[in-house]
């Protein structure tokens, strides 16, 4: 028979990868740092009564999620252009699964997530920009943007400027951010990607309430100890299985005459 405690072991590990990788249903996030400072003013409208100008910074943020086990250090993006954060702010987040259904375009915004934005940017402000600007335009659920440029005014859009443009000032590397954003926009088209979201909702609906942002996906490496763990598990259960369907033989022991 599986002694017993094989089989737990099985189960323990599986259930701590698990914890490891996907944060509790809610909890909060909290903001380290800003990992670049490229400022720029965004202009939007929703068309659900959501709308403005606002002065931002177009980065990665770092954050820190806690939620019932040990806090999860990453850096994400902001797909919330209704709400403000700041660096050290604290906020209630709840974890969900419904990013591809939720916005018109969660499957593109998932794909340049997981595509373009997963790896450190701290040192490639252009990139960072760029993942910023793709994944706010595609927030916006009143239009479908396919590429991005300069407009007649100066400003930046996907050619619907009353629903998002973005003015870069005086910022040198205006054209380059432009035309990486429109390289993002036209890969994701067509995406079916799946991904998770923080929602800061939970936060309530204050202008500085916290943003909503992005849940990177679990490594490859760690895709694979799950299905090294889920493999091992059913390899046990299994073996329990065809143990317990093996019935106890009497004793062959000659009988005394």
């Amino acid at each position: 028979m599986v002694p017993r405690f094989l089989t737990g072991l099985a189960l323990f590990a599986c259930a701590s990868l698990a914890v490891r990788m996907i944060p509790a249903h809610a909890g909060s996030i909290t903001l380290n740092s800003f990992n670049n400072d490229t400022p720029a003013t965004v202009t939007f409208d929703d068309g659900a009564g959501h709308s403005g100008s606002q002065s931002v910074l177009l980065s990665q943020l770092n954050v820190t999620f806690s939620g019932g086990g040990s806090p999860i250090t990453f850096n994400t993006f902001s797909v919330d252009l209704s709400h403000t954060v700041s660096v050290g702010q604290s906020y209630a987040v709840a974890l969900r699964v419904d990013l591809a259904t939720v916005f018109t375009n969660g499957s593109r915004i998932a794909y340049v997530f997981q595509h373009f934005g997963l790896e450190n940017l701290t040192g490639d402000p252009i990139q960072a920009a760029a993942v910023q600007i793709t994944l706010w335009d595609l927030s916006l659920n009143n239009h479908n943007p396919i590429a991005f440029g300069p407009d007649a005014d100066g400003t930046y859009s996907s050619g619907d400027e009353n629903i998002f443009s973005v003015s870069f000032g005086n910022n040198p590397d205006a054209s380059q951010i432009a035309s990486l954003t429109s390289q993002y926009l036209g890969a994701s088209i067509g995406a079916t990607t799946t991904g998770t979201w923080l929602d800061a909702a939970a936060a309530g609906n204050a202008p500085n309430r916290g943003e909503s942002v992005l849940q990177r996906v679990p490594e490859p490496s760690s895709w694979v100890m799950v299905t090294l763990g889920v493999g091992a598990l059913g390899i046990v259960l299994r073996l329990r299985k065809r143990w317990a369907g093996v019935a106890v033989r009497p004793s062959r022991l000659p009988r005394p005459r």
